[in-house]
């Protein structure tokens, strides 16, 4: 079930997925972790999820794909690697043995008779690990050095696209000959191409991560490539059906992603602080998914974005309005606005106000997909917690930094605190201290002001044996009588407080039994 607003789902047993992978079968999104446990994840409500328990302990995981109705993955610990299956009940079984090492990338391609198999690169190895349909494992011939990203085309599934970082290169691996192309993409010796991806629409494109916060798009029609800044550094890339790129980024809490045809970045989208996305999968209804390794749950990316313009960042004063009122804007993926959409913007604790003192503020976007809320009322000192929500597409945004301040002026009047009411017998003191808060005009707080606590019936009670005591507001702007002790006589008595160069005050009544 969801655990926060919008977008974001917990995955049973905290899982934390380094991998994912859809199934059109059983329509689930299928999930690995880190110590290779195989999981499922129902995109549909309620969305649901499960882990199965492995049949090992002490394994390791980074990748997976679906072949055949079962979930196909290379565990390994420090002395061997294992082919392992899962099929769709949870039912695990280990194949042939091979490399101790990590996979790096993993995909599913053909082999020189056209048979299926599964490819994949190792760390460290420069040559590439073969899966057939019995668990049998193999390799390809030795590049010489490590291999580390792979993709296959999906219009020719004998041919594998392969990143050497060593090299600075893109190799093609020719599966119906069984060796490395002699004409690999070279792209100098300043960029590093590790996570690569392909996509098709518009023209054959290569996208390839870096070490830094940069990805190389490589163009097959013109053989020109271009470097592209991001703002994080991106663990791996993924070309969709639709011609755009994907790209992770958990270092950064965001994914980011190319909109078909583009050759500049066209935008990220936050997943949450600490989440560290780790992969993607796009379900039967074209919703994109994002596993987070971090937090343990699964992002479901929406096809329309709900940002924050303006009203970040500021702060007022208690009892005066925010200098700027809070604007969002609503677009598609592809950066166009969306008008017409109903955002609601809400307020949680009592921080602040809307005009007309209230928490909830509903407001349309116009052509320029922006929606402005009302004047924002500060009403309390401290961190304000204000967001918006795009109710139809599950859009949410939050705005930060937010503060109310409790700018001190000139004290104005005492408020009440406590001690009143009290009762007390002849002769003893009064259990509590009587206490109000020195305020200003605004309601703030005012350290350091005098308050005068005066016995109006000044033969009933006294403090220290007199019927005045003057103590000064604390740094809250609190300030505590000393004891108040009762007379010799029952009846009732008053106690009035106010602070210095003010005219009002507080009133205490209390009882002498």
């Amino acid at each position: 079930m969801p655990s926060g607003p919008g977008n974001t789902y917990d995955l049973t047993g905290n899982a934390k997925p380094v991998a994912l992978a859809y199934s059109p079968t059983d329509r689930n999104i299928w999930f690995i972790t880190a110590d290779a446990k195989i999981g499922r994840f129902a995109p549909r409500s309620p969305y649901e999820s499960k882990v199965f328990e492995p049949i090992y302990s002490g394994k390791k995981a980074e990748d997976l794909v679906l072949w055949d109705q079962a979930v196909w993955t290379y565990i390994h610990d420090d002395t061997a690697g294992h082919a392992l299956a899962c099929t769709s009940d949870g039912r695990y079984a280990l194949h042939s043995s091979g490399q101790a090492a990590a996979t790096r990338a993993m995909a599913l391609g053909s082999d020189s008779a056209g048979a299926r198999r599964v490819v994949a690169t190792l760390e460290g190895k420069g040559a590439l690990l073969f899966i057939d349909t019995d668990g049998g494992v193999s390799y390809s011939t030795d590049y010489d050095k490590p291999l580390h990203g792979l993709t296959v085309d999906s219009s020719n599934p004998q041919e594998y696209w392969v990143s050497c970082p060593e090299r600075h290169r893109v190799v093609r691996f020719d599966a119906s000959r069984g060796d490395f192309d002699l004409s690999p993409i070279d792209f100098g010796a300043q960029l590093t191409p590790q996570s690569v991806a392909l996509t098709g629409t518009g023209g054959k494109v290569l996208w390839a991560t870096t070490p830094d916060a940069k990805i190389i798009r490589y163009d097959f029609d013109t053989k020109a490539h271009r470097t592209i800044d991001i703002p994080a550094v991106a663990q791996r890339v993924y070309g969709l059906p639709d011609g755009s790129a994907w790209f992770t980024m958990p270092t950064g809490d965001a994914v980011g992603y190319f909109a078909p045809g583009a050759t500049d970045l066209t935008g990220t989208i936050s997943t949450g602080k600490g989440t560290g996305p780790s992969s993607l999968a796009v379900d039967r209804d074209g919703t994109l998914w994002v596993g987070l390794a971090g937090t343990g749950q699964m992002f479901r990316v929406s096809k329309v974005q709900l940002t924050p313009v303006s009203g970040q960042g500021q702060q007022a004063v208690v009892g005066t309005p925010f200098p700027n009122p809070l604007r969002v804007k609503a677009t598609r993926l592809d950066g166009s606005p969306v008008q017409g959409a109903t955002i609601t913007f809400t307020i949680k604790g009592d921080e602040a106000r809307f005009e007309g003192d209230r928490t909830t503020d509903i407001r349309t976007t116009s052509v320029d997909g922006t929606a402005t809320s009302t004047v924002l009322h500060a009403k309390l000192a401290g961190e304000c917690d204000i967001s918006a929500m795009w109710e139809e597409e599950s859009a949410y945004t939050r705005f930060e930094n937010i503060t109310v301040t409790a700018a001190v002026g000139p004290a104005d009047h005492t408020r009440y605190l406590s001690g009143a009411g009290q009762e007390a017998l002849r002769g003893t003191e009064f259990a509590e201290r009587l206490k109000v808060t020195v305020v200003d005009a605004n309601g703030a707080p005012v350290p350091a002001v005098d308050v005068t606590f005066r016995v109006v019936d000044d033969d009933l009670a006294s403090f220290d044996g007199g019927p005045i005591a003057v103590v000064p507001s604390d740094d809250t702007g609190v300030a505590a009588s000393p004891a108040l002790t009762a007379g010799s006589e029952a009846g009732r008595v008053r106690v009035e407080a106010w602070a210095a160069d003010t005219s009002a005050g507080t009133v205490f009544r209390e009882r002498i039994l």
